[in-house]
């Protein structure tokens, strides 16, 4: 006989279910494009699948990632978000400035979860850190232009002799003007000369390190998604020219850069996993706060000081998150 108690219950539960566990059980596999400014795998994507599958997703099980990587097709950003869109997935992750803005300009429908961009406000991305609208939300990679500008006081403190600095961005990138005029303000109130190099492709780095040589002492490179991809070719470059050199990023450090300070992007790829996984329980992108960085790193390599005759003072590597020697 029929409990119609037990059948009732049952209706209930499954009104009130969420539809992502409903879906669990339903076999779903939720679908999440990696829309990344590199060239290839690398541990910032991995760091944010070990997110994933620390929440419990597995792929192949109730998750597919579709990776698409832009190192050397970087005027086909546009054309890719189109493409990508028109596959339905359900997230779409990007990893660096310029595919946000694309996955932006192509949708205003699909959730969007945006990793390391810069000044998601003035850039258009989003109408305010903490209500973003719309359907964009994700991690910015600074807190103010203030933190930029302390990648040139840090350099010069690390290399007080140095005058003459030389700053890498990338004027594709609509964001790297927000850390350019930064820096420009700090170099001014120091009485630093500062020499401007713009990175638009992997090609440019042979011209501006020709340009480099003579010209400047040390060298600043942004956080920014095109010049973090050829970072081993800009730090063998740095260390061939003997330009003391400041990355945004630690792994350039460890790499062989004389330092770095910067946000910690490994935890910052996998906090956007948690947003992903809000986002697929039904929470809207507009309801999530553009995060900010959480921690930044002061990396010294005292090995690339010694080889560069950079006497780095006492005080500034007893600041140093790490100093690699």
């Amino acid at each position: 006989m029929i409990d119609r108690r037990s059948l009732v219950t049952s209706a209930i539960i499954a009104m009130l279910e969420p539809r992502w566990a409903s879906a669990q059980r339903s076999g779903k596999v939720w679908r999440v494009v990696f829309f990344s400014v590199a060239a290839g795998p690398n541990h910032l994507a991995d760091s944010f699948r070990r997110g994933l599958k620390e929440l419990g997703y597995v792929e192949g099980h109730n998750l597919s990632i579709q990776y698409r990587w832009m190192a050397g097709h970087e005027s086909r950003y546009d054309e890719v978000a189109r493409e990508l869109v028109e596959s339905e997935p359900d997230v779409i992750v990007t990893a660096g400035h310029p595919p946000a803005v694309a996955a932006k300009k192509a949708t205003s429908q699909t959730p969007i979860v945006a990793l390391a961009v810069v000044n998601p406000v003035g850039g258009g991305l989003a109408a305010s850190i903490s209500h973003p609208n719309g359907n964009l939300t994700g991690f910015s990679l600074e807190v103010t232009p203030e933190t930029n500008a302390k990648m040139l006081q840090l350099l010069h403190e690390a290399a007080p002799k140095i005058t003459r600095i030389g700053v890498l961005w990338n004027s594709a990138n609509p964001g790297s003007r927000f850390y350019l005029e930064a820096v420009e303000q700090a170099a001014q109130s120091e009485g630093l000369i500062l020499n401007v190099y713009d990175v638009r492709r992997a090609e440019d780095i042979d011209v501006v390190f020709r340009s480099v040589r003579g010209s400047v002492e040390g060298l600043i490179v942004f956080p920014e998604g095109l010049l973090w991809t050829y970072r081993r070719d800009i730090v063998d470059a740095a260390r061939e020219a003997q330009l003391a050199t400041i990355f945004g990023y630690r792994d350039a450090a460890e790499m062989g850069a004389l330092m770095s300070y910067g946000p910690d992007l490994v935890d910052l790829f996998k906090r956007g996993a948690a947003y992903v996984d809000k986002i697929i329980k039904g929470v809207k992108p507009a309801e999530l706060p553009i995060q900010q960085p959480a921690k930044f790193e002061l990396v010294i390599n005292l090995k690339t000081a010694i080889a560069l005759h950079v006497g780095v003072p006492p005080t500034l590597l007893a600041r140093a998150d790490e100093v690699i020697e």
